[in-house]
């Protein structure tokens, strides 16, 4: 089961890199097999009606699309058995903008950087990974942002580090973003605890997905600074991606639940505006921003999303910042600017280099 379930997951990222899946043939076990799902019961019962619903919602999207009405599909994936409701609360995390070190980097003109850049082809970005149901983005945004610092600054290939430090380890008593752990954070503060602590292989500290204790462990990696871009602003995060590398950003998500590929437009309405959601930017084009979720590899296009750059200038208040930019206390609202608010929060850190083998927790 296990093998095939992975070919099947395999399948479905090509498919989505390519164009939508059909879904003529596709039925309920179909959908339990190829997800690894299990229901008791009545709970099955109310499953199958969500899941039905969201099949025709994805039926008629990707009918638009084809008729080149849409310039994103949809496709089914683990979420697709949820409401949108559910699939909101599932995000489970806040993010606030910690009052860190402002940018000191010269915003470049679009003549002086290239039309398009993405670091995946330069070997500096590793395998998706999956947050799973913990509320950690914020974790894994960070830590694949270290990551790929590392092999910026080094010339080398980019290790594998655990996010689950962050989460076990990391304090958050102003409640930056939330709570800390599994009730969330932000980047920010990530970056902060790495300067004073480092952080270790993944190999050696794996992710559980819990608020588990902190245990001792040996750094890998530490970063010696890190810089947090002017807000809503366009020309910052393009020229920070074209020279310094991976940002982590934050988006409002919870419209990308059924997210299959393509440029996605889909954030719509106050719901559009509402930042809970922390990925990595890795890339651009002039019509797109190429962002690395924490969702598995089955989601999206192998596990990313193009986010539309036609809304780069516009700015949209989100009316909730207690899931927002702030720490405590919270503002009213605040503005936000991209498509699902993708300009609001950019951060990276500087001077990553290996831990020195005397660093303790």
């Amino acid at each position: 089961m296990a093998l095939r379930y992975a070919t099947l997951s395999s399948a479905l990222t090509l498919a989505s890199a390519s164009g939508p899946r059909d879904y003529s043939s596709y039925k309920w076990d179909d959908y339990i097999e190829e997800f690894g799902k299990a229901y008791n019961g009545i709970d099955e019962i109310s499953r199958y009606a969500v899941w039905s619903s969201n099949m025709e919602r994805i039926k008629a999207h990707n009918i638009e699309h084809a008729a080149g009405k849409q310039s994103w599909w949809m496709d089914v994936n683990q979420f697709a058995d949820l409401t949108d409701q559910e699939f909101q609360a599932s995000l489970g995390r806040k993010i606030g903008r910690f009052p860190g070190h402002m940018s000191g980097l010269r915003t470049m003109s679009a003549k002086e950087l290239p039309s398009s850049v993405d670091w995946r082809e330069k070997g500096v970005v590793t395998p998706v990974k999956n947050q799973g149901s913990c509320g950690s983005c914020w974790a894994f945004a960070a830590i694949e942002t270290v990551e790929s610092a590392y092999a910026v600054a080094t010339g080398s290939s980019p290790p594998v580090l655990a996010p689950q430090t962050y989460v076990s380890c990391m304090g958050n008593p102003d409640q930056c973003g939330g709570t800390g752990g599994c009730e969330g954070a932000i980047a920010e503060l990530a970056f902060n605890y790495t300067i004073a602590n480092g952080v270790p292989l993944e190999s050696d500290y794996p992710y559980t997905a819990s608020d588990s204790a902190c245990q001792a462990f040996s750094p890998a990696v530490t970063v010696q600074d890190f810089v947090v871009l002017p807000a809503n602003d366009a020309d910052s995060l393009v020229t920070a991606l074209a020279t310094m590398g991976p940002v982590a950003v934050s988006v409002a998500a919870s419209q990308f639940s059924l997210y299959g590929g393509g440029v996605f437009t889909g954030c719509t309405g106050q719901t559009g505006a509402i930042i809970n959601h922390a990925v990595q930017a890795v890339g651009y084009t002039d019509d797109y921003w190429l962002i690395r979720n924490s969702w598995g590899g089955s989601w999206g296009e192998g596990g990313y999303i193009r986010l539309s750059r036609a809304k780069d200038s516009v700015l949209v208040e989100d009316v909730e910042p207690g899931d927002g930019f702030s720490c405590v206390p919270y503002p009213s609202s605040i503005e936000v600017a991209g498509e699902c608010g993708v300009l609001s929060d950019s951060t990276y850190p500087t001077g990553a280099s290996a831990a020195s083998a005397s660093m303790t927790l």
